[in-house]
């Protein structure tokens, strides 16, 4: 049996043990609750240790966010889960915590393949929904400031934007289609740094009424 096999196989009982993450976070702002990345690591460690599995993120330099990769090791081999980036909403050291937490937290929920035990909303916090209209929270990042924009093909290759008006330019191009299987995947994939484009422009502006189309083109299928 090869290596990746036995590895996979050591996956799949881990992930038979692993139960839901609870939400054990809450955001009184927007009073919302989400699963800390403490909870996260509790959640899916000792499943893994206990079949022989190690796990391991690695941080790589990304302009503009951080970007983590998820990484599992055991029984002579070793898998990969993709890098996920996580733009940073402010340019200093308190932003970049919070997209390095953020990343860290949905790259192990997404590799481990599990969920909270109701839809965390961490995400969500980036725009109060009140469907059919999605609403952006108040606090705004200026176009006209550097800010980059970031999108995972899905051939894995990552294309940025400096600006909201270039980077609907990339979505226009990779998400043409929303019955698509490869265009749902792009979106699903990069649904996060969509969101905190959103959130970067002023309602009602017109980058912002375009990404709340695409946003419901996807969310609505």
């Amino acid at each position: 049996m090869k290596t990746t096999d036995s590895l996979i196989n050591a996956l799949i009982k881990a992930q038979q043990e692993i139960n839901h993450v609870v939400q054990d976070g809450n955001n009184p702002f927007f009073k919302s609750e989400y699963a800390t990345l403490k909870e996260v690591i509790d959640s899916v460690k000792k499943p893994l240790n206990d079949n022989g599995i190690y796990l391991q993120q690695e941080s790589y330099d990304h302009v503009g966010g951080a970007c983590i990769e998820t990484m599992f090791y055991g029984h002579g081999g070793k898998l990969t889960t993709g890098k996920v980036f996580i733009p940073s909403s402010k340019q200093d050291p308190q932003g970049y915590g919070s997209a390095l937490t953020y990343a860290k937290r949905y790259s192990l929920l997404m590799a481990c393949g599990v969920a909270t035990k109701k839809e965390d909303d961490d995400a969500e916090s980036a725009m109060q929904r009140n469907k059919p209209a999605i609403k952006a929270v108040s606090k705004k990042v200026e176009e006209d400031k550097k800010y980059v924009y970031a999108f995972q093909k899905t051939d894995g290759e990552s294309v940025n934007a400096n600006t909201v008006h270039e980077y609907l330019d990339i979505l226009r191009d990779n998400l043409k289609d929303p019955s698509n299987v490869l265009h749902k995947k792009a979106y699903t994939n990069n649904r996060d740094n969509i969101l905190v484009a959103l959130e970067s422009t002023n309602r009602g502006d017109d980058n912002h009424t375009k990404l709340e189309k695409v946003i419901s083109l996807y969310e609505d299928e």
